[in-house]
C-alpha cells in the first residue's frame, strides 16, 4: 500500500496502485534508512505486528517494475525487523534478508542496457538465503532504496527512482506456508 516514505502497507493481500518515487543518498546507511520515520531516500513498507512468531527459511525474491531519472541507478532491498535494535554484532536481529541489482542488467549478468530516463522497466532477482524467526510483537518491513553503502558503487548523490507499486511483489520462503503468515499477521 502507499505511504512508503514513511511506513507504507505491507500485506499479502495488498493492492496497490500508483507510484512512489525516493532519491538516491549513499551517505545514509541502509540502518538510517530503516529506522527514521519518514524519508525522501527510500520506501518502507510494513506488516502490522506480529501476532505469531513467523520463520523464514530460503530464498526471497523480488519482482519490481521501476524508473530512473538517469541512465545507471542502484537498486537495494533490504527486509528487515522492526523496530531495529541496533546491534552491530547481530545485525541479523535487523536484517532479515537483502539483495541487490543494477537496473541496467536486468535481462542477464553479462548484458548491460542503460535505462532510458523515465521509462519504466520491470525486473526480478533473489535476495540472500536466510533462516529466521521472527518473534511476536515484531514487524516486518521491506525496504526499498538505491545505494546501499556496504554492497553497491557509490554514485553522487540525487537519482530519483520510482517504483511501481501495482507491479511490485515480494515472495518469501515461510515455513508453514500462507496460512503460518496469515496467523502471524492475526488474519
Amino acid at each position: 500500500g502507499t505511504g512508503g516514505k514513511s511506513q507504507g502497507v505491507l500485506a499479502m493481500d495488498a493492492k496497490a496502485s500508483g507510484t512512489e518515487s525516493f532519491l538516491d543518498d549513499v551517505g545514509i546507511s541502509g540502518a538510517q534508512l530503516a529506522s527514521l520515520e519518514k524519508s525522501d531516500n527510500r520506501l518502507l513498507y510494513v506488516t502490522p505486528k506480529l501476532k505469531a512468531p513467523l520463520h523464514f527459511s530460503g530464498t526471497g525474491r523480488i519482482q519490481i517494475r521501476m524508473a530512473a531519472d538517469k541512465t545507471a541507478a542502484n537498486l537495494s532491498v533490504w527486509l528487515v525487523s522492526l523496530p531495529m535494535t541496533g546491534n552491530r554484532r547481530r545485525v541479523y536481529e535487523d536484517i532479515v534478508t537483502r539483495g541487490w541489482a543494477d537496473p541496467q542488467n536486468r535481462g542477464a549478468l553479462t548484458e548491460s542496457s542503460p535505462l532510458v530516463p523515465g521509462e519504466f522497466v520491470e525486473f526480478g532477482f533473489d535476495l540472500q538465503p536466510d533462516d529466521q524467526i521472527l518473534p511476536v510483537g515484531a514487524q516486518l518491513g521491506l525496504m526499498i532504496f538505491s545505494s546501499d553503502r556496504a554492497f553497491t558503487q557509490w554514485p553522487e548523490a540525487g537519482t530519483a527512482l520510482t517504483v511501481d507499486l501495482e507491479k511490485t511483489m515480494l515472495t518469501l520462503p515461510c515455513v508453514g506456508g500462507a496460512e503460518a503468515v496469515k496467523a502471524a499477521l492475526g488474519n
